[in-house]
């Protein structure tokens, strides 16, 4: 069985801060799939999606837009590289919106020291369900803990009600993008953890893990095995498409789950 990642509040994989595994790279052709000329984006500052933009995601796509809660690695290069420009942006056209700059590099740090490509609004305006439905082809890219085989998004517990993470705008982002003319909400995760031991797609949370996304708000799951779609299906249909990307070790055991606990 293939070693999955341990990540840990403060390690520097979890911030993006080593160089992309395998699984990394996978995980971001399949975004790359997902994402089209023109959308405006939001992306989490930790693992995987901090590797994202290293991983050369965006790099093909014209006139991005950034909608942001905060930054990303490498943002700078790809506002300089034109890559991002916010042409077709409903709100703030032009510029990049964030609440601040934290999961940026110190080079796009100093870019946009004093640059008025970017602007920074307190959090009741940006991490707002209205304002970032707003945006024509929103597209949120989050992380989780853990998936279940209805679609539940975790990214705030682990083993149980251990609390190792806040929210921060992922449920309003998540909401958000699903009332956006055009929009996706994109969660990624890997498919293990522990070094390989734990499926991340689990049949059903511990008793006190947090849900931080409803299930009938999720849309599209990502692991290194592929890529899920959720909205609009049902339970089963749900079942059927996260066993698909889960970890081939650990599918036969979730098969079993899933008859048991959806085909009576």
């Amino acid at each position: 069985m293939s070693k999955g990642s341990t990540c840990f509040p403060s390690s520097p994989r979890l911030l993006g801060l080593v160089e992309p595994a395998e699984a990394d790279r996978k995980i971001a052709e399949y975004v790359s799939t997902l994402l089209k000329d023109g959308d405006t984006v939001q992306v989490g500052i930790r693992a995987p999606a901090a590797f994202l933009a290293r991983s050369g995601v965006f790099d093909n796509r014209l006139d991005l837009g950034v909608h942001s809660e905060l930054g990303c690695r490498e943002l700078g290069r790809l506002v300089k590289e034109g890559v991002i420009t916010g042409k077709h942006k409903n709100l703030h056209p032009g510029k990049v919106v964030m609440t601040g700059l934290t999961g940026c590099g110190a080079e796009d740090i100093a870019f946009f020291a004093g640059n008025p490509l970017l602007e920074l609004y307190a959090s009741d305006y940006v991490i707002n369900i209205r304002t970032i439905a707003a945006h024509d082809n929103m597209v949120a890219i989050n992380n989780a803990i853990a998936v279940d085989l209805t679609g539940q998004i975790n990214s705030e517990t682990a083993l149980g009600a251990r609390v190792i993470n806040g929210p921060g705008g992922q449920p309003e982002f998540a909401i958000g993008a699903a009332f956006s003319k055009g929009g996706r909400s994109i969660t990624l995760l890997y498919s293990t953890a522990l070094e390989g031991v734990a499926s991340r797609i689990v049949p059903q949370f511990e008793e006190g893990a947090i849900i931080s996304v409803p299930r009938n708000f999720a849309d599209y799951i990502v692991t290194e095995y592929g890529i899920a779609r959720l909205m609009g299906k049902s339970l089963r249909e749900r079942a059927e498409e996260l066993i698909a990307i889960a970890h081939p070790g650990f599918r036969a055991e979730l098969r079993k789950a899933a008859h048991r606990m959806l085909y009576p």
